[in-house]
């Protein structure tokens, strides 16, 4: 089992009218280490789970997916065996909400899984509202996912979530205000008013999720319509 996040952000680009240079990244994707490490803490405090659990933090996420890359390059012969890979990238800081809104979605089993977990908690899955704009492939978790690992990918600036605090319309106006303003900008800062209660509520069905797996013999697969199928299949004698 892998849960991961990149460190780093955007970098320093030329200054932007206020003088500034520094792209902190606090939500991109400070928030999504944040959650890899409280996933560890929960993992940590409770009994030891029969599978083993790896957490990461990637460098240069923003560069081409360059430390994900070296991982699965240095890791290839292994991966067969990785039950499944939560990545969290960009986890929205708009409040609590109804749902998650699934990345990609249709491409393996664990979407389903996270289904049963989500409605334990009285949420639902919403499909990726934008697939045109391929986030599937642009995150880290695409390093594993393209060697057959099955993954789900939390990114809140996907779509806006159904929030319980003013519904779709409140969670698209935190999308279109985070893209337009602060993502790879220097204002991707934390701030007072934001609310971390929706991306702790993702990171809760990610660990449980993750939990459920890690102490079963489950190998979730990708769906019959993946194009990472194929490539799992070719290493199913490893997993018997």
């Amino acid at each position: 089992m892998l849960y991961t996040a990149h460190w780093d952000a955007y970098g320093v680009d030329p200054a932007d009218p206020t003088g500034k240079t520094i792209r902190p990244g606090a939500v991109d994707d400070a928030v999504g280490v944040a959650g890899v490490i409280e996933t560890a803490r929960a993992f940590k405090a409770g009994p030891a789970p029969d599978r083993t659990i790896l957490f990461a933090a990637w460098t240069a996420e923003e560069r081409g997916l360059l430390g994900s890359e070296y991982y699965a390059q240095q890791a290839e012969a292994s991966l067969s065996k990785m039950v499944a890979n939560y990545t969290y990238d960009v986890l929205q800081t708009a409040g609590p909400a109804k749902d998650v809104v699934l990345v990609g979605s249709g491409q393996n089993e664990l979407e389903a899984h996270l289904a049963g977990v989500a409605a334990r908690h009285g949420r639902t899955i919403t499909p990726d509202p934008r697939p045109e704009r391929a986030l599937f492939y642009r995150a880290d978790h695409f390093s594993v996912a393209k060697r057959g690992v099955p993954t789900v990918l939390f990114m809140g600036m996907s779509g806006g979530a159904d929030l319980v605090s003013g519904g779709r319309a409140a969670g698209d106006r935190w999308v279109e205000d985070y893209t337009a303003r602060c993502y790879h900008q220097t204002c991707d800062v934390w701030a007072a008013d934001q609310n971390y209660q929706g991306a702790a509520d993702d990171v809760t069905l990610a660990f449980e999720a993750g939990r459920d797996l890690a102490n079963s013999t489950a190998w979730p697969d990708w769906n019959a319509s993946s194009e990472f199928k194929p490539v799992r299949a070719a290493s199913a004698a490893q997993r018997r």
